[in-house]
């Protein structure tokens, strides 16, 4: 079996995504979540931990993310604490990764700046069209941003 590439969309609606080295779709799951003591969503390290080790990525490509305009301080602190743990996930399973920036692989894709998430899924659909049956709803935009992820690393190789 080929080795599969790994991408990465951090945060509560993100997902995780799987191409094999050839561009084939693999899997894509959920970012699995967990509610905190406070009563507030996070990543569910384990969750995220047991899709790795099924999985196997030989790279895992992470979206970079940074403060969104008009973000508190605590949403900016959730999702900084998300990309750790997916770092420390990443690390504890040795799976190599790297991060890249939303502008850098959406430009790339052809997706044009202040797109809505809506144009994600349709260029996801169109380079990856048999990832499409797990690409229906409105809400799969963290789906098709990691395949996307995924696929540009396998491009700009």
């Amino acid at each position: 079996m080929s080795a599969l590439i790994c991408g990465i969309d951090p945060g509560i609606s993100g997902a995780v995504g799987f191409l094999t080295e050839a561009g084939d779709f693999h899997a894509v799951f959920d970012m699995p979540v967990a509610t905190n003591t406070t009563g507030r969503k996070q990543i569910d390290g384990l969750g995220l931990a047991a899709i790795l080790r099924r999985q196997l990525p030989a790279i895992a490509i992470i979206e970079r993310v940074g403060p969104r305009p008009g973000e508190g301080p605590t949403g900016a602190f959730s999702f900084g604490h998300s990309v750790g743990v997916i770092q420390g996930v990443l690390s504890a399973l040795a799976v190599p990764y790297t991060f890249i920036s939303p502008v850098t692989w959406k430009r790339a894709a052809g997706i044009p700046p202040g797109a809505d998430k809506s144009a994600s899924i349709a260029v996801a659909r169109q380079l990856i069209p048999s990832a499409g049956d797990h690409l229906t709803r409105i809400k799969d935009h963290g789906r098709a941003e990691a395949l996307l992820l995924a696929h540009h690393h396998l491009t700009r190789r």
